[in-house]
């Protein structure tokens, strides 16, 4: 799997930024790229009001956290994105590289409690989860726990993918990482808003 790594001058955390900010706008056809802002590493890794929950103090990654690229976009249907950066050296080059994905997306409908995904399907309301059973497969390839750029070299995420409640509807939170593509690396934005939509025709 190739890894979206910055090294040497490329690492400028402001190039960075740009550089999901653009990742974003090419997976889902945007006119412009949204905007995305640093948080530091010790930050709650969310700005205020976001619906995105605070970062978790381990991260499960194999290199500290460097800081957090965080995204609010309007289109083409509100989200939030965290994308965290790792810190680490290539040779004796700092580098930077991108580890875990957290989205957020507001859902048009209403749950009565939290559904999430689970080791062996969907886990909740069964009346819920039994709409939700024949995205499985797609939110299995969607929530995927392990990466690396080789076999040799991989690490490992908790699951998550969950529908919560909230007072004026639901929301989608999603945990995945990025994915190989012609281009080298996509952010799953495009998959994430998919599902989005999908699980709103299921449960609307």
């Amino acid at each position: 799997m190739p890894a979206a790594v910055w090294t040497g001058r490329n690492s400028d955390l402001d190039m960075v930024t740009a550089d999901i900010s653009r990742a974003l706008a090419t997976e889902l056809g945007l006119g412009s790229s949204p905007l995305a802002v640093t948080l530091s590493a010790e930050s709650d890794g969310v700005p205020a009001g976001s619906l995105l929950p605070p970062r978790e103090r381990f991260s499960g990654m194999p290199a500290p956290t460097h800081c957090f690229v965080y995204v609010d976009a309007p289109a083409p249907r509100p989200f939030e994105l965290r994308a965290s950066i790792m810190s680490g050296r290539s040779g004796l080059r700092r580098s930077v590289g991108l580890g875990q994905l957290l989205y957020a997306v507001p859902l048009a409908i209403s749950v009565p409690s939290r559904v999430s995904l689970g080791a062996s399907g969907f886990e909740g309301e069964p009346a819920i989860t039994g709409l939700l059973t024949p995205l499985l497969a797609t939110a299995d390839a969607l929530a995927v726990t392990k990466a690396g750029p080789d076999l040799n070299h991989t690490w490992q995420v908790e699951r998550l993918l969950a529908i919560e409640p909230l007072p004026q509807g639901a929301l989608l939170v999603v945990r995945t990482l990025h994915r190989p593509s012609p281009g080298g690396w996509v952010l799953s934005s495009k998959a994430v808003l998919d599902f989005a939509a999908r699980a709103e025709a299921a449960l609307g």
